[in-house]
């Protein structure tokens, strides 16, 4: 990795989280961790099929060896497992090889954890039930981030604003802790905005076009902040065209 000009988007913290299985605010914290430690290198570099230059985590050699370490030792353990019908004793590698599909020990682990059997079947659609699940929840925390920017497009929450905030924020099953941070977020951009409702959507296309293309939900987003705002789509598509080429800050 010293050498390459490019590294893979697996690196990127996106990639990591989607990897791990858990949150990317989560991701953060561990990531920061292991650099201070010494076992991971953070650094801005230009990454495969990416305009612009991202944050990328690769393992140093004591994290390599670390990492080494942990995967023999989790090789090693034996776990019950039903194979066609059939019970049986096998060990982590054993069942990585025997999955048709690709698959970490952490993978397995996490499965483990969350059932009172492990079942090879089911193991084989751990992928693609952990794409849907994240993606669903990544559609709640947009819904309730467009919920938020509207509330706050006026630069302030009434009561009763507030009080459908938190029956969504229940509904969607959003913690007081992602709250906090999303309503941080809306707060000091309707400030920055000054309650300027052009001001809020070139703040909200800039980062959507922060990496170069904006995705089916990022657009989905956008959308909904233009019509919440009464922005014109020729004005929406002019912010969106400065946001594209970089002139927006």
């Amino acid at each position: 990795m010293e050498d390459r000009f490019e590294l893979p988007e697996a690196v990127t913290q996106r990639a990591i989280a989607f990897a791990a299985g858990i949150q990317r605010k989560h991701l953060s914290r561990y990531l920061d961790d292991l650099v201070k430690e010494g076992h991971l290198e953070e650094r801005k570099a230009h990454i495969e099929g990416q305009r612009q230059r991202m944050l990328a985590y690769v393992l140093l050699p004591k994290g390599w060896a670390r990492a080494m370490a942990i995967k023999e030792q989790l090789a090693s353990v034996r776990v019950t497992i039903r194979v066609a019908g059939e019970i049986k004793e096998m060990r982590l590698e054993e069942i990585d090889r025997a999955t048709s599909v690709r698959l970490t020990f952490s993978d397995i682990v996490r499965e483990a954890l969350r059932v009172d059997l492990l079942d090879l079947s089911e193991l084989e659609k751990i992928d693609e039930r952990r794409r849907v699940e994240m993606d669903e929840r990544l559609k709640k925390l947009e819904s309730y981030t467009r919920a938020l920017m509207t509330a706050w497009k006026d630069g302030r929450v009434t009561a009763t604003e507030h009080l459908l905030l938190e029956e969504l924020r229940e509904h969607l099953g959003v913690s007081s802790e992602e709250h906090d941070r999303m309503e941080s977020e809306a707060i000091s951009k309707a400030e920055a905005a000054g309650s300027d409702r052009y001001a809020i959507y070139r703040l909200v296309a800039a980062e959507a076009w922060e990496h170069g293309k904006v995705t089916a939900r990022e657009r989905e987003l956008l959308e909904s902040l233009r019509k919440a705002l009464q922005i014109p789509m020729a004005e929406a598509d002019e912010v969106e065209a400065e946001a594209k080429a970089g002139e927006l800050d």
